[in-house]
């Protein structure tokens, strides 16, 4: 339990950065940044810098080198939900739909309850 609690702040983390940007970015209150610091302290070293390179390089718009870093990532740990997410959003980012979809169906997955992958439910 408390490695999918870890997943879920490492995905957060990584929807938070890759959303930083956006115009129409919301503040929220909802993400706690020491759960995310634990968690990132409970991953692997490689791990984490292969997760923020590919972090980096998505946020320069660089997405085939942010794909091959959340490959590189699910190199070292193939639950990295935070990876699977990455690449959907690169593959999304580069018009591969199907790649995009499949790296989005291994992250919901992993973390079946976790809102932020699947969407709001109907009648929430």
């Amino acid at each position: 339990m408390k490695s999918q609690h870890a997943r879920l702040v490492a995905l957060t983390l990584l929807a938070g950065v890759s959303y930083a940007c956006r115009p129409d970015d919301q503040p929220t209150r909802s993400v706690d940044t020491r759960a995310g610091e634990r968690a990132r302290a409970d991953m692997p070293a490689e791990l984490v810098a292969h997760l923020d390179s590919g972090n980096a390089a998505y946020r320069s718009r660089a997405y085939e080198r942010a794909r091959d870093e959340y490959h590189a990532a699910l190199a070292i740990d193939s639950s990295a939900i935070a990876a699977w997410f990455g690449v959907f959003m690169a593959e999304r980012a580069l018009g591969n739909e199907g790649a995009a979809e499949e790296a989005l169906r291994h992250a919901r997955d992993l973390a079946p309850g976790a809102s932020l992958i699947h969407g709001e439910r109907e009648g929430s």
